[in-house]
């Protein structure tokens, strides 16, 4: 069986107050046990000296020691105590008040004080020996305990049943405090229970914001905010992603359906529109590729695969394969770098970053418009720059065009997401990717990359 919190919370909160009482009372009864004793032997001491000073007189009075006894029998009353006086040698001279073995002796070489047993009863002794000029005998006081420990025993009741009472007091309490401090966590519990996916707007609530509870509520409002930014996110990434994916689709369909419509057709219009549905195969296929290389992106499940390079190399490269398509539409590509730069980085990844920003250079130059593309090292830091001639970004989309699916001309061929996986490939080996500066003169896009 598994206890609830504020079970648990009773029992650890009863536990603690039982071991509190429980010693709290051994500590009582120990320390009135002490004192009750020290109160036994002083008065048994006093009354020691009492008789000493009794047996003084008598023996200045020129009386023997057996008629000093007998004197001070008469003159020394206790009647709860026994008192008796021995010779050295341990015959008994008088021993009167409460009865008492005749044949027990004290202690004839030393003080003595102890606690003895006789006929099942507990009672307090003290005795030493006395000296007084040629008189030597043993004095002895005895008093029963039966009073200390029946006052004992009534402190000991006492303190069980205000033990119990203070125990139930702490159970009730801690049961009850226990209710009232978790009622809102069991509030909030309901409250976590009622946010669905299509109601992620409800948050938690509580009484304190600045209690743990309060911070509790902060700290999980703050998870349902993150998650809600996140499934809005997914939702419109899907969104967008079935757009982009529906038009290369309907051609392709809408191609089709129109060929199949006659059962004849000639060659030019087969090769028409196979060309139109190989064209959007591709474009379909580049678009299938960036989606999967972001979802891995988004799962952290595109590991880098680091190897030495050199990035004068690889953005030569890149350009010569993009310069048949710039040259379609009259652009120049050049490559800019002042010595070998040596990298470690993902080959394929570091190319399709420079290789998207070329691409979005190309398209947006102006026609017979000129791309640069220049690799510098200076301190600690590497500065890839791609620039065009093209009539800039407006000021209102420099921010939106590191976004899935932005595209400045809806017409375009991309789908939107060459920036992002751009800017995602900068930031996955350390670096960054920023617009650096915009104009109607042109545009430029800056990779810095830490050298190392």
């Amino acid at each position: 069986m598994r206890w609830s919190l504020r079970a648990r919370l009773t029992a650890w909160y009863s536990l603690v107050m039982i071991a509190v009482l429980v010693t709290s009372v051994v500590a009582v009864a120990a320390v009135q046990d002490r004192l009750a004793l020290e109160r036994f032997d002083g008065e048994l001491n006093r009354l020691l000296l009492t008789l000493e000073g009794v047996m003084r007189t008598e023996f200045g009075e020129g009386l023997t020691m057996d008629a000093s006894a007998a004197e001070a029998s008469v003159e020394v009353v206790a009647p709860d105590r026994t008192l008796v006086l021995t010779r050295v040698d341990g015959s008994l001279l008088a021993m009167w008040g409460q009865p008492f073995p005749r044949d027990w002796r004290p202690v004839l070489t030393q003080p003595t004080i102890a606690t003895i047993v006789t006929e099942g009863r507990r009672l307090r002794m003290m005795s030493r020996p006395v000296t007084h000029g040629d008189h030597r005998y043993v004095a002895a006081a005895i008093a029963p305990l039966a009073t200390h420990e029946s006052e004992h025993a009534e402190m000991l009741t006492a303190l069980g049943i205000g033990m119990l009472g203070a125990l139930l007091v702490a159970m009730v309490g801690g049961w009850v405090i226990g209710r009232q401090a978790l009622r809102p966590l069991a509030a909030m519990a309901d409250q976590a229970t009622a946010i669905t996916e299509r109601s992620l707007g409800g948050r938690l609530t509580t009484p304190s914001s600045g209690d743990e509870l309060g911070r509790l509520a902060t700290a999980f409002n703050g998870l349902l905010d993150r998650l809600a930014v996140v499934l809005h996110s997914q939702r419109q990434f899907m969104a967008d992603a079935s757009h982009e994916l529906r038009t290369p689709v309907s051609v392709v369909r809408t191609t089709a359906q129109v060929m199949l419509s006659r059962d004849q057709r000639s060659e030019p219009e087969y090769r028409e529109s196979l060309t139109i549905v190989a064209e959007q195969s591709a474009r379909l296929t580049h678009l299938v590729n960036a989606l999967f290389l972001l979802s891995r992106v988004e799962a952290e499940g595109l590991p880098l695969n680091p190897v030495p390079l050199y990035l004068d190399d690889v953005i030569d490269e890149c350009a010569r394969a993009r310069r048949v398509f710039a040259s379609q539409r009259g652009v120049t590509v050049e490559t800019f770098a002042t010595a070998e730069i040596a990298f470690v980085g993902d080959d394929s990844l570091l190319r399709q970053l420079v290789g998207n920003l070329l691409d979005n250079a190309i398209r947006h130059a102006r026609p017979d418009g000129r791309v640069t593309a220049a690799v510098t090292a200076a301190g600690a830091e590497i500065a890839i720059t791609v620039s065009d001639d093209g009539h800039g970004i407006p000021s209102g989309q420099r921010e939106r065009i590191f976004e899935r699916f932005v595209r400045l001309e809806p017409l375009s061929a991309g789908a939107g997401l060459g920036l992002p996986i751009a800017r995602w490939i900068a930031e996955a080996h350390g670096g960054r990717l920023l617009l650096d500066h915009s104009s109607p003169e042109g545009t430029c896009f800056r990779i810095t990359l830490p050298l190392r």
